[in-house]
């Protein structure tokens, strides 16, 4: 059959609808909400050539890089000529994927006629891999659970039950995980059948000119975008915020290159490895990294190994942003959902209407309970919450949003339903947004607690709940953009009490957690923003008439809830003629 650009166009469209099928077979069977509601995983088809064609489009942003770099592993571990039709392979090496051990991946062969004419692979966010409970506190990797190295699974169909088995003497939850595990079984099997569907109905004996279409197509289109950009090298370093029980700190320093129709981006001179669960393995570090040129440039195309091409990620061995094994990286979040930020810091001189503000939800916050119900029943559970997106050149930054990881949040019913806790505060947090001529969102306030009753008397819940650590006192606060202002709100608190994130801890049964989650980064000058904008914030709640006033000079009555219009033009003229004079004041 002749490839007309049509044709092209509808199968490249088939290819994604075949991939999103498959994910929606995952949600469909999957145990847990990681996969249900948070929508931590990926599922991709690729050519032949082990070459990435389409990724579902519900994903995280993480596995842009990832997929098709744990893809080539297998197929450098076994050949296609030595795969057999039933075969699956499965690893969680974080040096081979996607960067710690809770993330499984699955991969199949897929059969045509006979021949070998695609793969298929989907990752999973798993809840428990063994080890110590999520925690930034591990040392090496050796804490952190069990590593499966590239195995098979299936061999022709056949279970490795022992694989199985493994498993299930190492985790705490092995039935969910399980589960888990088996529902990225359906999401192959659903994507091999949709693409031999496929092929039968275009009278198609493979994809390799599909392939080679679609991924010339997707380089070109990236490339033209890029070599719009001014060519030079931009550079960006910043200090991360402190890592809890650690006294190291993290440099991050980038130089992106552009140079016609191509862009590299350099990690020379950051930190070297670090004694905290932050460390990134490769594979995440050039996802993320990435992921910010697509998504600000080229954002309409569908991601495949095309959008990879014409980007190049250098990053020094051992170094936080590449370590060596046997280094901890369970919390590797905390680094790698930096870079998209700072990247965007070293472009904001080249393409200032392209980036975005700081994210408060920057990098992931999320809480993980494990414990025993009172029958007796093991149950281990996540959550996350999102705070305030960043400003951009188009708009105000949403409110608990996320970025860049693009999961969901998940519903407190869920969590109550899988936890022994109860949720008694979630709500926005006034004046935590970044002020900007486009406002970051806002960010929220959290409370929790572990009812009487629901334990056993000996029993604890097992907590550790992860904040960004970007305090506005931080070293690197959440950013505003363009002389927008950097958001506020920040904090963790047990019973009361001020305490470190992303470590252990036992709650019993009274004990409350509360937590605060920064707004996002404003975009532009504050004093350029339209003042019923203001007001209307005010009158929602969000802003005080005092914050109205100190960020963006806008004069509002407390009585009538108006704008003292003649107030407020002059108090902006007086900044705008004296803003030095001005901060000095205060």
């Amino acid at each position: 059959m002749q490839l007309d650009p049509v044709t092209i166009q509808i199968l490249w469209n088939r290819m994604v609808s075949v991939v999103d099928e498959a994910a929606s077979g995952l949600l469909r069977t999957a145990y847990t909400p990681s996969v249900k509601e948070y929508h931590d995983f990926c599922c991709a088809v690729f050519d032949p050539k082990a070459r990435m064609l389409a990724h579902s489009s519900i994903t995280t942003a993480g596995f842009l890089s990832v997929v098709p770099t744990v893809m080539s592993h297998f197929v450098e571990k076994h050949p296609p000529e030595t795969l057999k039709p039933g075969d699956v392979l499965i690893t969680n090496d974080p040096w081979l994927a996607s960067g710690h051990l809770i993330d499984i991946t699955v991969a199949s062969p897929i059969y045509h006629r006979g021949d070998l004419v695609a793969f298929t692979a989907c990752i999973v966010h798993h809840l428990d891999m063994g080890g110590r409970m999520s925690t930034l506190e591990s040392k090496d990797i050796y804490e952190e659970g069990l590593k499966i190295p590239i195995l098979k699974l299936y061999d022709q169909g056949k279970l490795n039950s022992t694989i199985y088995d493994f498993m299930r003497a190492n985790i705490r939850v092995p039935d969910k995980v399980l589960g888990d595990l088996r529902a990225q079984l359906v999401a192959n099997h659903i994507t091999s059948r949709s693409l031999q569907n496929l092929l039968n109905e275009f009278e198609l004996s493979g994809i390799e000119e599909l392939a080679d279409e679609i991924i010339a197509r997707t380089d070109t289109s990236l490339r033209r975008k890029i070599a719009v950009l001014s060519d030079g090298v931009y550079r960006n370093k910043v200090r991360l915020p402190i890592i809890p029980n650690t006294s190291q700190r993290v440099d991050i320093e980038v130089a992106v290159h552009i140079k016609g129709d191509e862009i590299l981006i350099d990690y020379t001179g950051s930190s070297g490895e670090v004694s905290a669960a932050i460390n990134c393995t490769l594979p995440m570090t050039k996802s993320y990294s990435c992921y910010p040129i697509k998504l600000a440039l080229d954002p309409e195309v569908p991601n495949n190994a095309g959008a990879l091409q014409p980007i190049t990620v250098k990053a020094e061995e051992g170094s936080v942003v590449n370590c060596r094994h046997p280094a901890s990286t369970w919390g590797r979040t905390m680094i790698s959902h930096l870079f998209p930020e700072i990247i965007f810091g070293a472009l904001e001189p080249v393409m200032p209407e392209l980036v975005l503000a700081g994210n408060g939800g920057c990098p992931a916050n999320e809480m993980y309970l494990h414990g025993r119900k009172k029958d007796g029943r093991s149950f281990m559970a996540i959550s996350a919450h999102m705070g305030g997106f960043g400003g951009s050149a188009r708009q105000d930054g949403p409110s608990c949003l996320c970025f860049p990881n693009n999961t969901r949040n998940i519903p407190v019913e869920v969590t109550e339903n899988e936890a022994t806790m109860v949720y008694s505060k979630k709500e926005l947090v006034q004046n935590s947004a970044g002020a900007g001529r486009f406002r970051g969102g806002f960010g929220q306030e959290i409370e929790f607690f572990i009812p009487e009753g629901n334990l056993g008397p000996k029993d604890f819940v097992a907590s550790s709940v992860r904040l960004s650590g970007r305090s506005p006192v931080s070293d690197f606060p959440v950013n505003g953009r363009l002389g927008g202002k950097n958001a506020a709100a920040y904090g963790l608190w047990h019973n009361g009490k001020e305490v470190e994130h992303g470590v252990y801890r036992r709650l019993a049964p009274g004990d409350r957690i509360r937590f605060v989650l920064s707004g996002g980064g404003g975009y532009g000058l504050p004093l350029d923003r339209d003042p019923e904008r203001v007001r209307e914030d005010v009158l929602a709640g969000l802003v005080s008439i005092e914050q109205a006033h100190e960020d963006y000079g806008v004069v509002i009555d407390s009585v009538t809830m108006q704008i003292d219009i003649a107030e407020t033009q002059a108090e902006r003229a007086r900044r705008a003629q004296s803003p030095t004079q001005i901060l000095a004041e205060r």
